[in-house]
């Protein structure tokens, strides 16, 4: 009765966000803008964040009906306020510290008497405080300085590091062609959660099947906005960008954060893991910031644990439970003589279901990623270059592509042999990445042949960059009788009405052009 319900009628439902909106809040807009929430009778208001804004407050005093916050809730909890953390977003916070390359800071340690950004709350800035004291540093160590959030200071040099996050800044820098570095907890032990959806246990318990229901279609917003990160981008670019960021730079944020909300050998969104909450809550413990134990079973929300199946049994559901209890009785004693009959087979068939998924796993990187080189390969060449044209066509979005290949690589590999070229191949690739930006794109696309294509950056951008390249292979590449190993280089930049074949072709042409006119060149 209460799903009919549901479907005739909305309920108005207020999320407070933790920040302006961005592509970190991804899940919660598709899931409105898709009619995940409408579907669940859930008419979603979404509350950016204002200055001043305590989360729980907004919870205790019914100004949001969910809210999302950090790992710190746990500090909350352990205080006695009513939090149920329904999901973690991100299994790994992009909460970090940035400084420019040309810092002279390379290692935590290197902080020490540095100018640091980072705000008061210790609570929010445990994970950093900790891999500080990791590293025989207290605050006192470090020159504190009031977080302006603006990140001109760290470009213009009026702070050493900054407090940022990796789904940001580090974007902002690359688009200014500014080397950067980060210092991050999780390198350092400290790998906490971010972006925790939670509520308070008086609301799931008056609002049980709606709670379900906003958790379900959330989860399914996000699966939608990291498997569509375009598409979920033209829309917060077009509806939610209250913080004026560039289409590419919200794509960009997409791409990192999708890295960041799985844990590793998962693929389910928003899990909670007692273990690693334990593991906060001692960091927290040792901080002076939590000084009991919490209990994490009423902490988690009952329908996070995945592994698990769930039933609510409610007192209308008498015929439910004896269907439940006849299949469960039947099920056990199939699985007992199954069991009993068949344990060899069985053994066997778990033994080919690991190899078939290890398998799976190969096939799905073999798909997408050279094997040699661990670059991308020409399918995933082709997939972007068609994002980047799309982006092009609808906001003129100027990017540029380069096409290098190795000079005379097949007299390397008659002479040398091919393990030799294969270490040539190998090593260009570690160059080529040491001199491009995290938002530029390398493909191996034939045996010797790579392309480069450089996001949200003119020609003439893109010929500094692939001239670098050429030099540094000349003068750091050697084979083992130290034959200098050079490369050619051709370089476009996107053209009105480009097609993918069109701009291929077209720098395909550029570097014949430099192979036929003395090789170790650069033609655009």
């Amino acid at each position: 009765m209460c799903s009919n319900l549901f479907a005739q009628s909305e309920q108005t439902i207020n999320l407070q966000l933790s920040w302006k909106h961005q592509f970190a809040f991804a899940g919660y807009y598709m899931a409105k803008e898709l009619g995940y929430y409408k579907e669940a009778g859930i008419d979603l208001n979404i509350k950016e964040f204002e200055y001043g804004t305590d989360l729980y407050s907004t919870i205790k005093n019914k100004e949001a009906d969910f809210a999302i916050g950090r790992s710190s809730i746990l500090i909350d909890r352990a205080q006695g306020k009513d939090i149920v953390a329904l999901g973690a977003m991100f299994q790994h916070s992009p909460l970090m510290l940035l400084v420019r390359s040309d810092s002279g800071i390379s290692k935590v340690k290197d902080l020490k008497n540095k100018r640091v950004m980072i705000t008061d709350d210790a609570k929010d800035t445990a994970s950093i405080v900790a891999m500080l004291n990791a590293n025989d540093l207290k605050l006192e160590d470090i020159k504190i300085q009031e977080h302006s959030f603006n990140l001109d200071d760290l470009i213009n040099k009026k702070t050493d590091a900054m407090a940022s996050y990796t789904s940001n800044e580090p974007i902002r820098l690359q688009s200014k062609n500014i080397d950067y570095k980060i210092l991050h907890p999780k390198d350092n032990g400290f790998d906490f959660y971010s972006d925790i959806l939670f509520t308070s246990s008086s609301f799931i318990a008056d609002n049980e099947k709606l709670s379900e229901a906003f958790y379900d279609a959330t989860i399914k917003g996000w699966e939608y906005a990291f498997n569509n990160i375009g598409r979920s981008a033209e829309i917060i670019h077009n509806k939610y960008n209250s913080q004026n960021k560039s289409l590419v730079h919200l794509v960009a944020e997409g791409e990192i954060l999708r890295n960041l909300a799985y844990h590793e050998g998962s693929t389910n969104i928003g899990c909670l893991d007692k273990n690693r909450l334990q593991n906060i809550i001692n960091v927290y413990k040792v901080m002076g910031l939590i000084d009991k134990d919490i209990d994490l079973d009423k902490f988690i929300y009952k329908h996070n644990h995945h592994e698990e199946i769930l039933v609510a049994l409610y007192h209308n559901d008498i015929y439910l439970y004896i269907v439940i209890g006849i299949l469960a009785l039947a099920g056990l004693l199939s699985i007992i003589f199954y069991l009993s009959v068949k344990t060899k087979w069985l053994h066997t068939r778990k033994s080919l279901e690991i190899e078939i998924d290890n398998k799976t796993h190969q096939i799905e990187d073999m798909t997408y990623i050279d094997s040699l080189t661990n670059s991308m390969n020409r399918r995933a060449y082709n997939i972007k270059i068609e994002e980047l044209l799309s982006l092009y066509s609808r906001y003129n979005t100027v990017f540029s592509i380069a096409m290098l290949d190795i000079d005379d690589f097949k007299k390397i590999n008659d002479e040398y042999g091919h393990r030799v070229g294969d270490n040539v191949l190998i090593n260009i690739v570690l160059l080529i990445k040491s001199e491009i930006r995290q938002n530029d794109f390398l493909y191996r696309i034939g045996g010797e042949e790579f392309v480069i294509l450089f996001a949200q950056t003119s020609i003439h951008e893109a010929i500094i960059v692939s001239e670098k390249i050429r030099q540094s292979v000349e003068a750091e590449l050697k084979t083992i009788k130290s034959k200098t190993i050079t490369v050619s280089i051709g370089v476009s930049e996107v053209m009105q009405n480009d097609t993918e074949n069109e701009i291929f072709t077209r720098v395909d042409r550029l570097l014949y052009k430099s192979k036929t006119n003395g090789k170790n060149q650069l033609t655009y």
